[in-house]
């Protein structure tokens, strides 16, 4: 035993001090899952009207008549021709007004067989003109014949936009002993590991919203459910470097102009740090941030030509992609909710798991879009 001379300090003999340790476990990992939290762990059933379970989810989607197609005559469009090859008769019917580049024209009769329409003349309401051999050939109007038969126009088929639900899981296992002992900041280690479980997975769930793979599965290889990537496809626009105000006003212009009302612009926070460089004066794209403390403060929204996007910076979203979403038309699907349960007893310790099936669902892929190619 050691023996200690003079004054006695803190320094002396320290076997019977006691250790000031916190009763809270301080968790210093992110575990925020913005897009979950705006959207809704179940939100899905609401917004699409999905009263029964299953592990593949459908949704059914319908459009009004195209209004537009291309011509597809192999050569250019005469100003004399009457007759001409197009991409798609069916969308046309008789008395049809079309317009091809500044001419005016109406539809006399349509040949399925041959792709071909017929009008009555041109130089209707202008000059007649020549027309490249892919012209787009737009729908917008009708002038019938007086007293002429019934013509019959397209059916436009359903759509099935689907996807999968994956299984999340984490198991838990902890010995007699472990269980048994005293701790600082856990009371239960059990119930402190099923419960620090929840989150682990909840951010799992939130990477598949971006990274998410679509495939059905089979009994020797997973099912799982496909991220945003999976659905929209239609409306893109390639950056090619950093976020530039140009990229989220054409990209806005085009899902507007497909007929969506975007909300959410959802991207990683190293790119929200770019965005915020484009905060000027113009009359298109200006972050909206608050000014009632000192410093800057996180941008909070996108205002452009077509409306406020509310942004959301989600550092699980990758950096190259950032997406703009009708948030109204996506949503997560929970087919379990996360449950903590016990496992059978073998040995000296307790046995669980953490386990939830839950996928995502987007409705009407041109009401989005994404900007790829981002650098930051």
């Amino acid at each position: 035993m050691a023996i200690y001379d003079g004054m006695k300090t803190t320094y002396a003999d320290t076997a019977a001090q006691a250790r000031a340790i916190s009763d809270v476990v301080q968790m210093i990992d992110p575990r925020d899952t913005p897009l979950l939290a705006r959207l809704g762990l179940d939100s899905a059933r609401e917004k699409f009207k999905i009263r029964m379970n299953g592990h593949k989810v459908e949704l059914l989607e319908d459009e009004l008549d195209p209004l537009v197609t291309a011509a597809n005559n192999g050569e250019t469009i005469a100003a004399g021709d009457t007759s001409f090859v197009v991409a798609d008769a069916s969308v046309f019917q008789d008395g049809h007004v079309i317009l091809i580049d500044a001419e005016y024209m109406v539809v006399k009769s349509v040949d399925l067989g041959t792709n071909t329409i017929t009008v009555y003349s041109r130089a209707y309401g202008g000059t007649n003109a020549t027309h490249a051999a892919n012209a787009p050939i737009h729908i917008t109007a009708m002038a019938r014949l007086e007293g002429d038969d019934a013509d019959y126009g397209p059916l436009v088929a359903l759509n099935v936009p689907f996807n999968y639900t994956s299984i999340f899981q984490k198991a838990v296992q902890v010995s007699g002993t472990q269980q048994a002992i005293s701790q600082y900041g856990i009371e239960d280690e059990f119930q402190y590991q099923a419960n620090k479980a929840v989150p682990h997975l909840l951010r799992l769930m939130e990477g598949a919203a971006f990274h998410g793979v679509r495939a059905a599965g089979s009994a020797s290889t997973p099912r799982s459910m496909g991220g945003l990537g999976a659905f929209i496809t239609n409306n893109v626009v390639d950056a090619g470097g950093a976020i530039a105000k140009a990229d989220v006003d054409s990209l806005i212009e085009e899902i507007v102009m497909d007929g969506g009302n975007p909300d959410l612009l959802v991207m990683n926070p190293r790119v929200a740090n770019d965005l915020r460089g484009l905060l000027d004066n113009s009359t298109f794209v200006r972050v909206g941030q608050g000014e009632h403390k000192l410093g800057l403060d996180a941008i909070e929204r996108v205002v452009t030509q077509y409306g406020e996007l509310e942004l959301v910076m989600d550092r699980w979203c990758p950096v190259h992609t950032a997406y703009v979403l009708e948030s109204g038309k996506v949503g997560f699907y929970t087919l379990r909710g996360f449950e903590a349960k016990e496992l059978a007893r073998s040995g000296d310790s307790l046995k669980g798991e953490v386990v939830g099936e839950l996928s995502l669902l987007v409705a009407n892929n041109k009401a989005h879009g994404k900007i790829t190619g981002i650098t930051t």
